[in-house]
């Protein structure tokens, strides 16, 4: 692990040093992409369900939403359509991101769909292949990127946080293409974002579905073989009545430790 972060850290400096050549004066902005099923959206919460310390509106702390950048509020801006009061791991994530970085702010972009598969589906999926997901998010990422730019800041995708594979755990066939799927979503991203060095964050997925074991071997699978990969483990969170959705608590701890995951490779 050490020897793998010391590896991501000269990719990362020198990747990041040779887009500064070209964007001389102009700030950096950290932008942060969530994607991903339900457990990225935070389904069955609402603002009702946020800690209390939770509610305090960071105004360094923003999200792409409606085609503009609004302060972050878990519960009012950080839903989808059908459910525009949900919220997840974003709350925990910027909160602990902000703590290690004060002096800059943070810029989210989330999208987050229930039910979604990474393998190619008869309904909406995130194969880069389908242009469904993965396209809708990356609309959304290019947007967000001319909107900063407009501001005369040089954005960069600082950390992808990507939350998904139940869908895939329900169905043999889609689990056993998970680690090639993931690493062509990657891939994907980083080439099509124009962010070869973009450092991506999974959640390994909470030991629910039939063939869950084997997407979590998949995504561990990802994290081992990529040095700008990393994961961290779902399994053991508190977790809503159904078995398989984050609690309340639970979302907050994800998304602690996801940003705790990626941090020490930011520079």
């Amino acid at each position: 692990m050490i020897e793998k972060m010391i590896r991501t850290r000269r990719l990362a400096v020198t990747a990041l040093a040779l887009l500064a050549l070209g964007c001389a004066g102009r700030p950096e902005a950290d932008l942060v992409v969530i994607a991903g099923q339900s457990n990225a959206l935070g389904y069955g919460l609402s603002g009702a369900d946020l800690p209390a310390e939770f509610r305090e509106r960071d105004p360094q702390a923003m999200i792409w939403r409606d085609s503009r950048f609004q302060v972050l509020e878990p519960g009012r801006n950080t839903g989808s359509p059908n459910r525009p009061g949900a919220w997840g791991p974003e709350a925990g994530f910027a909160r602990t991101w902000r703590a290690a970085r004060p002096d800059r702010p943070l810029y989210l972009v989330k999208l987050a769909r229930g039910s979604t598969s990474l393998a190619p589906s008869e309904g909406l999926d995130w194969s880069p292949a389908s242009k469904e997901l993965f396209a809708e998010t990356s609309a959304e990422v290019q947007a967000a990127k001319a909107a900063l730019a407009a501001r005369g800041l040089q954005p960069r995708i600082a950390a992808v946080v990507w939350i998904q594979g139940e869908a895939d755990a329900m169905d043999a066939s889609a689990a056993r293409a998970y680690r090639a799927n993931l690493t062509a979503l990657i891939k994907a991203m980083r080439q099509g974002w124009r962010e070869p060095a973009a450092p991506v964050v999974l959640a390994r997925i909470p030991d629910f579905g039939a063939h869950a074991s084997e997407v979590r071997a998949a995504q561990a699978a990802v994290d081992n073989a990529d040095t700008l990969t990393f994961s961290v483990d779902a399994q053991g969170l508190p977790m809503q009545a159904d078995g398989l959705h984050i609690a309340a608590a639970g979302q907050v701890r994800l998304g602690q430790a996801l940003a705790e995951a990626v941090l020490p490779m930011i520079r």
